[in-house]
């Protein structure tokens, strides 16, 4: 699903790097696919003459303060860490400056008051609630000059790359050549695997308990709280479930998964929406 945080980010690439270019120097290179062995990837940009690649963030204001250390530094999240490693792997590049754009607010606040990034002709603009077109770079320039743009340096780590490069063959050899599907770790890999759920499974004893255990914990913390990590993962163990049984349809499954405990009663559902997304109940 193409969310906001990924449409403002989209929408501010290139101003970010105009801003990371006024305190560097021009940046080439932008989007260029590499690829070393088995392993690929693509950059956001180089800094012209120098071995150094240009990565472009966006973030929240909570977020940074939580997540991100003191600029300057290599103080990024880790996935960011290890996604600068993999591009200096691929590239041979010594030093990556991560520039990061903070919005003061979540930007899904922004498009609830109306404001939202669009594609005009090939070009992004921001259109405000009146329907009047802004361009991110201005935006971006705001922000900057009230302290929201900041940038990290990174430095090729030796080894951690060894041990990336170990875990990268590991899977290759394993899941790619060896053709062994990997144990699904989140519910998008279940997404993935089972884009049209169909027919009844019943649950055994386990699985039983844990969706018992789940219904508990949500009606004690709603969406949110301190269990919300152990729902999320007795979700997946369900789901697991229901997607490495054998469904039986019948006129209640023609169009989903349902879980039905061994007394008949039904424990959940997995299927599509009205917007044709997938949904676990």
């Amino acid at each position: 699903e193409y969310s906001a945080p990924m449409r403002w980010g989209h929408a501010f690439e290139s101003a970010i790097i105009e801003l990371a270019e006024r305190r560097w120097v021009e940046i080439v290179e932008r989007e260029k696919y590499y690829e070393k062995d088995f392993l690929t990837c693509h950059i956001d940009g180089r800094y012209l003459a120098h071995s150094t690649l240009h990565e472009g963030k966006t973030t929240t204001i909570h977020t940074f303060r939580d997540e991100w250390g003191e600029p300057g530094t290599d103080q990024v999240p880790v996935d960011y860490q290890i996604q600068t490693q993999h591009q200096m792997i691929c590239t041979g590049a010594d030093r990556v400056i991560l520039s990061v754009l903070v919005f003061p607010r979540r930007v899904e606040e922004w498009e609830e008051m109306g404001w939202m990034p669009i594609l005009d002709n090939g070009s992004w603009e921001l259109q405000a609630p009146n329907g009047i077109h802004f361009n991110p770079e201005t935006w971006a320039y705001v922000l900057s000059q009230m302290g929201y743009f900041h940038q990290y340096e990174i430095h090729a780590n030796a080894e951690l790359q060894a041990l990336m490069i170990s875990k990268y063959r590991e899977w290759w050899e394993k899941y790619v050549i060896g053709k062994t599907p990997p144990e699904p770790m989140n519910i998008d890999d279940i997404k993935m695997i089972v884009r049209e759920p169909v027919g009844t499974i019943i649950a055994d004893e386990r699985i039983e308990r844990l969706a018992a255990e789940r219904d508990h914990i949500m009606s004690e913390i709603g969406n949110g709280g301190s269990l919300k990590k152990r729902a999320d993962a007795l979700r997946l163990e369900i789901l697991k479930y229901m997607t490495e049984s054998g469904a039986v349809l019948d006129d209640e499954s023609r169009d989903k998964f349902i879980l039905r405990g061994r007394d008949g009663k039904k424990l959940a559902s997995y299927g599509k929406d009205k917007n044709g997304r997938l949904i676990f109940r």
